[in-house]
């Protein structure tokens, strides 16, 4: 069974993108077949941190231009991608069927993989709760600021009324190191439970990093560069921590099922 995990934020400029792509790309050189799906609809910009031009994207599969399978894009022998366009007003404004028709069409390509990773838009719309619920886990990445958690919490208490999603993996960006991290996280895990009905972990941080900033810059990851040995170490340990988090069993339309 394919297991799939949304990245989301509540707000942008955290680092979401930059998290999702290293993952996927760390996922893979480990050894397991991995799709990364960018689903930032309309705003997706995984590929430029890729350095790759996807000739298609999810644009031309919902107004069937083409087939789920086309738009595919081989990264490397253990990754493939899927583009979901960059400001396209069609995606901008995908309705609930257009939404139901591009989590539906994954059933096609459940033996092809081991792990799906979905880059979900920051914020709370439909479009990024309904992808959230269509996962097997989900990650919401925060930076150690009041403003990014106050976000965090508005996004898992809308996933949590309108999909019923109760477990999530909290990731630290932009760090000074994990204690740090850890501390910034425990207060406001005391939040968190005290008025949601959710169960949250912490799954590990990554520092404020110079090599992340050029690895944007040059369009390319962080972790395909031996010597971010302290990056490539971080990514590392998120992608063994995936362990903690619960799979939630929310009603409705799953990623790979049929």
């Amino acid at each position: 069974m394919t297991e799939s995990i949304a990245i989301s934020s509540g707000k942008g400029g955290v680092g979401k993108t930059t998290i999702a792509v290293n993952l996927a790309l760390t996922i893979a050189k480990l050894g397991k077949k991995t799709l990364l799906l960018d689903a930032d609809l309309g705003m997706a910009n995984a590929h430029i941190i890729l350095g790759l031009n996807a000739e298609k994207n999810l644009d031309d599969f919902v107004n069937g231009n083409t087939n789920i399978n086309k738009i595919v894009v081989e990264v490397n022998s253990k990754l493939d991608f899927i583009s979901g366009g960059s400001a396209i007003h069609n995606l901008l404004n995908l309705n609930e069927t257009e939404r139901y028709k591009i989590i539906k069409s994954f059933s096609s390509l459940k033996k092809n993989y081991d792990t799906m990773i979905i880059d979900v838009g920051a914020g709370a719309d439909a479009s990024s709760t309904g992808f959230m619920a269509a996962s097997n886990k989900n990650i919401v990445i925060v930076v150690p600021e009041p403003t990014s958690f106050v976000d965090a919490y508005g996004l898992m208490k809308a996933a949590n009324f309108d999909h019923k999603l109760q477990n999530f993996g909290i990731f630290v960006n932009n760090s000074n190191n994990e204690v740090h991290a850890k501390n910034y996280y425990d207060r406001f895990q005391v939040i968190f439970s005290k008025y949601l009905d959710i169960n949250s972990n912490f799954i590990g941080c990554l520092k404020t990093s110079q090599n992340i900033k050029n690895s944007i810059m040059s369009r390319r990851p962080v972790v395909l560069d031996k010597t971010n040995q302290e990056e490539i170490y971080s990514f590392q340990a998120f992608s063994k921590n995936l362990e903690k988090i619960k799979t939630n069993d929310s009603k409705g339309i799953k990623f790979f099922e049929d």
